[in-house]
């Protein structure tokens, strides 16, 4: 059982550093763009402030249920100086933007969408899941922007499902979608390093997954629960359902070791699934406000200035790689794998 488990951990040798949980919050729901429910464990009134450095948001979208013509999306809205990453687990989602660019996302697909300079665009169910309904579920993370790297030309890219890394572990697959882990490296590369994983393990699964010691690392459970051993007596270790464990940073920014991030399933669980968060914090300051984020208070206003007088996206994104659906949407095949 779990406890032996723990035992057979313990007498693991250790050979780096193994990461301590800081916090665990609890997710808040609330509404978002055209009235939908997300839950974000941040940015938020909890201990994690605004922001989980390098990254400023995580949302998680459903599952919910619509009926035929209940869907609703993020209708036109525009974004300055981060980076974009969508999941989607259910359902279908099309993009397009004022360039005139469209993408549709399926499940197991990723979006990157570098705002950069500027975009506006609309994010919304496809034509199928507004006219027939259906369950949709999927992440949204933002990751911020270096300085330099604010005003970049925007772009896009879509990678589809079967374009994701999948290792197979013992009770446990993990998807690589961003960064190295699991000895595979995920296809979507931001301009701030990251670790972007999903997890789906069995109960009973021990999962140690090994990164930079100046990495940030958050871990989001969206299915079951998990318990982080050998911690402390005075932190909390386990996490269910809606909850992020923030994991501390074991070294500063120099560091070029290697540290471990332990999780076991528990054996009364039930099929877990989790996203594992990781990045080089930036440790820039930061100034935001809806759908901006720039390092100084006149950076935003000009944001909010150049929205306002429509000398906004006057760089039209471009779409470097695209997923080719061109079959009609049908949510009995096309499920996340």
């Amino acid at each position: 059982g779990l406890l032996l488990l723990i035992k057979e951990i313990k007498g693991i040798e250790m050979d780096c550093r193994q990461r301590i949980v800081s916090t665990i919050v609890r997710a808040h729901r609330q509404l978002e763009g055209g009235g939908f429910e997300v839950r974000r464990p941040f940015p938020s009134n909890n201990v994690l402030g605004e922001q989980f450095d390098p990254f400023l948001l995580l949302d998680h979208l459903g599952p919910i249920e619509a009926k035929p013509g209940e869907a609703v999306g993020a209708p036109w809205h525009p974004h300055r100086g981060f980076q974009t990453i969508s999941y989607l687990l259910e359902g279908e989602l099309v993009h397009k933007d004022s360039a005139g660019n469209t993408g549709t996302l399926r499940p197991g697909d990723f979006q990157l969408m570098t705002a950069g300079a500027g975009v506006i665009h609309d994010e919304s169910p496809s034509d199928y899941v507004k006219q027939h309904g259906g369950r949709s579920e999927g992440f949204q993370i933002w990751v911020n922007l270096r300085k330099v790297d604010k005003m970049i030309e925007p772009y896009y890219q879509d990678f589809a499902a079967d374009s994701i890394p999948i290792y197979q572990g013992e009770r446990f697959i993990a998807k690589i979608a961003a960064g190295t882990g699991f000895d595979l490296t995920g296809p979507v590369e931001t301009k701030t390093p990251i670790q972007f994983i999903d997890v789906h393990a069995e109960p009973d699964a021990i999962i140690e997954h090994s990164l930079p010691m100046a990495f940030s690392l958050g871990i989001y459970v969206y299915r079951g629960s998990i318990i982080f051993p050998n911690q402390p007596s005075n932190r909390n270790s386990k996490a269910n359902e809606g909850d992020f464990a923030v994991l501390e940073n074991v070294a500063d920014d120099s560091s070029t070791g290697t540290s471990l991030a332990r999780i076991i399933v528990p054996e009364h669980a039930g099929p877990t699934k989790f996203l594992i968060l990781a990045g080089i914090p930036l440790r820039e300051s930061i100034a935001r406000a809806g759908p901006f984020v720039m390092n100084t208070q006149a950076e935003l206003r000009q944001a909010f200035l150049d929205y306002q007088s429509g000398n906004f996206a006057k760089i039209p994104a471009t779409f470097k790689s695209k997923t080719r659906h061109t079959d009609k949407f049908d949510p009995t095949k096309h499920k996340l794998v």
